[in-house]
């Protein structure tokens, strides 16, 4: 399991741009989230490229609704920046044709309304 990314609750965001919000797809918890989480550590590393315009994020908040961190996905520069609460962003590079990588990208995909018909 790799020890760069935080564990906890996860929420799947998809981001309209790194600089904006964007909207909530759906939220993990309990067992799910776990497994999130545990997909996300084991990410096999990457050579990063430049673009970082991530197209979903997980942010996770403490059960009485205090930010912890957010992680968030650019599939196209092979980078997942993290955040963490009174940090600046890292980025951490990632192989986005992994299985554990391709699997996440399928969990984002599965909250988005044009693919659950």
């Amino acid at each position: 399991m790799r020890d760069d990314l935080p564990e906890t609750v996860p929420s799947a965001h998809r981001l309209e741009a790194w600089t904006t919000a964007g909207d909530l797809l759906g939220c993990w918890d309990g067992t799910e989230a776990a497994a999130v989480l545990e997909l996300v550590a084991t990410f096999p590393g990457e050579e990063g490229m430049r673009c970082f315009n991530p197209g979903y994020a997980i942010w996770a908040y403490s059960a009485d609704g205090e930010f912890l961190f957010d992680l968030e996905f650019c599939y196209r520069c092979n980078w997942v920046g993290v955040r963490e609460q009174g940090q600046r962003q890292r980025l951490v590079p990632f192989e986005p044709e992994s299985v554990p990588a391709k699997e996440l990208l399928a969990r984002f995909l599965a909250f988005e309304p044009s693919t659950r018909d």
